[in-house]
């Protein structure tokens, strides 16, 4: 009789263990499971933010570049005005005349000489003397 008290006594603790057991068990594959899908989300949300920082990186090198060509595009269209310039036949006529020294057949160059060529020297002193001569009349017989 003891014995089946006893029996019966551990029937039902081992039942309630065995119960408790599963219960435990089915707990710690829930808590494992959410612990791995929390994981999950916050690695993915880390993921998509390095996403997004690398695509806002690669948005401010393309605006970047943008701007650099819009400022090529600028400088490209200057330099083609100037090439217009440069190539028309005004700007060839007065490089002619200033740097090569050419003229048309109906036109006369004048060379104009320094300050310093119109003085003579008359003074014994080394001091220079200007012209008798006024301004207007040098030019004259400079030109005719």
């Amino acid at each position: 009789m003891l014995i089946r008290k006893i029996k019966y006594k551990l029937s039902k603790v081992s039942k309630g263990f065995l119960k408790r057991t599963n219960k435990i068990e089915i707990d710690l594959g829930y808590w494992f499971f959410s612990s791995i899908c929390l994981l999950s989300i916050i690695l993915l949300s880390i993921n998509i933010f390095r996403i997004i920082k690398k695509g806002y990186g690669r948005y401010e090198i393309i605006q970047g570049e943008k701007e650099r060509l819009e400022k090529l595009l600028e400088r490209n269209a200057e330099l083609k005005e100037d090439l217009k310039y440069y190539s028309s036949k005004e700007y060839i006529d007065v490089k002619a005349r200033e740097e090569l020294n050419l003229a048309f057949p109906d036109q006369r160059l004048v060379y104009i000489e320094k300050q310093e060529d119109l003085y003579i020297d008359n003074d014994t002193d080394g001091q220079r003397q200007e012209s008798l001569k006024p301004d207007w009349r040098l030019w004259y017989d400079l030109i005719f």
